[in-house]
């Protein structure tokens, strides 16, 4: 290492006798023969004062070399009295096409592995087993719209890494956040959001929860016209999500997924985002987005309040008291909530989540499918948001 430094020094003592701007046009053997001229030195004498013999050196200099060590790159830019940047951009133009591919697989696959994680979008069958980073780049530039794999990084919200170190539910909350807000700006809802008239809704919605297969759709119809955009992505590998509240264009945007995979969970979780639409959206809008999730709240936000107003809305305490002196008859269940306008899935799924009891009454909770049967677009499994958009726009838009 001793050694190494006193090579060292004579180059940089040698630069700082003939430092000059370089002509951006010159290559990097232009440089060269011109720092050669100006030191009045022989090849020979260059290639000793670098510590790099011929064979290492012309190579390099005439762009042909398979591979170059990195302090040898140090080295012959501090000779040429230039940046190692302004040596990369000098160098890259005469590369071969394969030279310059393979640097460039290189940098697409440390991009990914920054970015991605790789294992887990595999385990769901979003990547193929075995595909390479070229293969994997074009399936997530054609998927999420992107001009380029580059420009990912562009499209994840701040907030999304909250930890310097990114761990692997950081990369798959990124890309879940990602696809997502993908959609919505794709969908571009068109109407102004008005949180009066969102307030004049509310009271309207409880009674389409009895409309198992169309009463959602309507909802999220009458919620686009007011500006409101609502779809449905399932979570991911590594993710509990139950919904999210986004904030696209400065208008709400929320998404209902499939925790539970329950049809009263559906009703729940889109109550729960829209009081955070109705108390925190100026919080939201600043941080883009919003999980509500297994995880737990990643800022601070009320989701307490946010489950009792959702649990209120849907069925008060009161009536809840009432309904549980005869939660072992199905039929008096099925009257009162006729009667009160709801579901009866909600009052025993309510039942089951203070009492754990719900071996007995799934009987009377549906899954959501029937519900979802027109809003889920299945979009990891698509080959392009795009389709998702469009198929989603095509339900909810009026």
């Amino acid at each position: 290492m001793e050694n190494y430094n006193k090579e060292f020094s004579k180059i940089l003592d040698l630069v700082a006798q003939s430092s000059e701007e370089t002509n951006d046009d010159a290559s990097l053997k232009d440089l060269y023969t011109a720092k050669k001229e100006k030191l009045n030195l022989s090849d020979r004498q260059i290639q000793k004062l670098l510590g790099m013999d011929k064979k290492t050196l012309d190579p390099i200099l005439n762009a042909t070399a398979k591979q170059i060590n990195f302090i040898n790159i140090i080295k012959l830019a501090h000779f040429l009295g230039i940046t190692i940047n302004k040596l990369t951009k000098i160098y890259l133009p005469d590369m071969s096409v394969d030279q310059i591919g393979e640097i460039e697989r290189a940098r697409i696959g440390s991009y990914l592995i920054e970015y991605f994680d790789i294992a887990a979008l595999t385990k769901m069958k979003f990547l193929e087993s075995g595909a390479s980073s070229k293969e994997m780049s074009e399936k997530l530039v054609q998927f999420l719209n992107l001009d380029s794999i580059f420009s990912y990084s562009k499209n994840i919200p701040e907030s999304v890494f909250i930890r310097t170190k990114r761990n692997s539910s950081d990369l798959m909350r990124s890309f879940w956040v990602v696809s997502a807000l993908k959609q919505f700006e794709l969908i571009d809802n068109p109407y102004d959001y008005n949180r009066d008239e969102l307030i004049e809704l509310m009271p309207k919605i409880r009674p389409f929860t009895r409309d198992e297969e169309h009463g959602l759709t309507k909802v999220l119809k009458a919620l686009y016209a007011v500006g409101i955009t609502v779809i449905y992505q399932p979570s991911i590998e590594k993710l509990q999500v139950r919904g999210a509240t986004m904030s696209v264009n400065n208008k709400p945007c929320i998404v209902l997924s499939d925790l539970n995979k329950n049809y009263p969970t559906l009703w729940f979780a889109l109550l729960h985002e829209l009081h955070h639409v109705l108390y925190d959206f100026e919080e939201i809008d600043k941080r883009v987005y919003h999980i509500t999730s297994g995880e737990g709240d990643l800022f601070l936000m009320n989701e307490e309040r946010a489950d009792d107003f959702a649990r209120e809305y849907l069925l008060s305490e009161t009536r809840f008291k009432f309904a549980k002196g005869y939660i072992t008859s199905n039929l008096h269940i099925e009257k009162l909530a006729k009667e009160w306008g709801v579901h009866p899935s909600i009052i025993y799924s309510f039942y089951c989540f203070d009492t754990k009891e719900w071996a007995f009454y799934k009987k009377y909770i549906p899954n959501m499918e029937v519900a979802l049967q027109l809003l889920n677009t299945h979009p990891f499994e698509q080959d392009s948001l795009l389709e998702s958009a469009r198929r989603i726009k095509e339900v909810i838009a009026i």
